[in-house]
C-alpha cells in the first residue's frame, strides 16, 4: 500500500512548459505535517495484514524545498516507521536537487526510494521544455544515489517540444544505460493555463496522437522489460480535475493508456504468429484470463485489426496455464465465431 502525499510545485525553481500539477495531481496545496498522522492512520485502517506501506511524497520537487521543510515532512513519518506499521518512504525530485549533503539527510530519516523528474536525455529537449537541468544532472544524480543505495526511479516525458520518435528512443537508451530500477512513462500533454497549452494555440507545439503515443511508449516498454527496468506506469493516472472538460486541450489523453498498450503489444504478438495470405479460417489465440481485456482490446479493436488484416476472425480465449504477458496460437476454429 502507497500511502501518498502531494506537494503541487513545492520546492520547484522553474516553470515547466507541460506542468499544472494541480490538474495533474488534484491537490491546490501542499499539505500540512501535522494532518500526517491522522492521514496515515486512516490509510492503515484499511492495509490489508502483512501488506508492505510505504509513504509517498508526489509532485514538486522534495530535495528542492527548504531543509527545514523537509525535515518536517519525514520527521512526521518516523513514529510510525519506529512502530513497523510503515515500511519506507519514497518521494520525488529533480535530478539537479540531488547533493551528498541532501541524501545523507534523506538516509538519516529512512527515505528508500527516490524518483527523478528526468523527461528526456536530450538537452535541447529540455532547454525547449524549460525544465532548467540537463542530461547530466540526471546521470549524476542516479549516480549519487546508487552509490548511497537508494531505489532509484527516473520519470520519462516523450512527445516535449523539440522531441521525436527517434529521439525518445536515444532517451531510453541513455536511460538503460543508467540501469534504474524502475520508470515511469508520462506523454506529454497540452494542459490548460500552461505555457505549452500557448503554444499549441499558437501553432507552435504538436502533440503526439495517441497512436503515436501509444507506439512510442509499447517501444520503450518492450526495451525497458528487455533489459530489467520495471515500467511501473504509462500514462497519468486520472484525477477529476484532469478529466473535467476543458483541461486537457490536446495530446494522447486516455485514463487506460496503459490498457491500450498493452493492447497494442498483445495485436503486434498476434500479427507475428499470423502469416499473410493465410487461409481466411477463423483462429484461436489464448492468453492468461488476466490479459483477456488487454487482448481483446478496447472496442475489440484486435478482433477488428486481425479481420481487417488477414481477412479472418479471430476469438481469444483464457488459459490460466499461461504466464502474464504471453499469447499461444491455437488450432483454426470451426465456428466462425468472433472473439469474446
Amino acid at each position: 500500500m502507497i500511502i501518498p502525499f502531494f506537494i503541487p510545485h513545492a520546492g520547484c525553481p522553474h516553470q515547466c512548459v507541460f506542468c499544472d500539477q494541480k490538474s495533474i495531481t488534484g491537490k491546490t496545496a501542499p499539505p500540512d505535517p501535522s494532518s500526517f498522522p491522522s492521514t496515515i492512520s486512516s490509510y492503515l485502517a484499511t492495509a490489508s495484514p502483512g501488506v508492505p506501506v510505504e509513504v509517498a511524497f508526489y509532485g514538486g520537487s522534495f530535495t528542492a524545498l527548504p531543509v527545514e521543510v523537509q525535515k518536517r515532512y519525514l520527521g512526521a513519518v518516523q513514529p510510525f516507521l519506529d512502530a513497523g506499521t510503515v515500511e519506507s518512504i519514497r518521494l520525488s525530485t529533480r535530478p539537479d536537487a540531488v547533493t551528498p549533503g541532501i541524501l545523507a539527510l534523506l538516509k538519516h530519516y529512512r527515505v528508500r526510494t527516490v524518483e527523478l523528474g528526468a523527461q528526456s536525455m536530450d538537452d535541447e529537449v529540455l532547454l525547449l521544455s524549460g525544465r532548467g537541468h540537463t542530461a547530466a544532472h540526471t546521470a549524476s544524480a542516479v549516480t549519487l544515489l546508487r552509490e548511497r543505495a537508494f531505489f532509484i526511479g527516473l520519470q520519462l516525458m516523450p512527445g516535449l517540444p523539440g522531441d521525436t520518435a527517434a529521439g525518445f528512443h536515444e532517451t531510453v537508451s541513455s536511460v538503460i544505460s543508467l540501469k534504474p530500477d524502475f520508470v515511469r512513462i508520462y506523454p506529454a500533454l497540452v494542459i490548460r493555463d500552461t505555457p505549452l497549452a500557448e503554444l499549441y494555440l499558437t501553432g507552435k507545439y504538436a502533440p503526439l496522437s495517441l497512436d503515436d503515443a501509444v507506439d512510442i511508449c509499447r517501444g520503450a516498454m518492450e526495451r525497458f522489460e528487455a533489459a530489467g527496468i520495471a515500467v511501473i506506469r504509462a500514462g497519468l493516472q486520472p484525477t477529476e480535475e484532469l478529466e473535467r472538460p476543458g483541461t486537457v486541450l490536446a495530446g494522447p489523453w486516455h485514463p487506460a493508456f496503459r490498457q491500450l498498450v498493452g493492447s497494442s503489444r498483445f495485436l503486434e504478438s498476434m500479427r507475428a504468429l499470423l502469416e499473410p495470405g493465410n487461409a481466411s479460417a477463423p483462429v484461436i489465440f489464448a492468453v492468461n484470463p488476466a490479459d483477456l481485456s488487454s487482448a481483446i482490446g478496447q472496442d475489440r479493436r484486435n478482433i477488428h485489426a486481425i479481420r481487417e488484416q488477414y481477412n479472418r476472425d479471430a476469438r481469444i480465449i483464457a488459459d490460466p496455464n499461461l504466464p502474464r504477458g504471453s499469447i499461444r496460437k491455437g488450432p483454426s476454429c470451426n465456428t466462425g465465431e468472433a472473439g469474446l
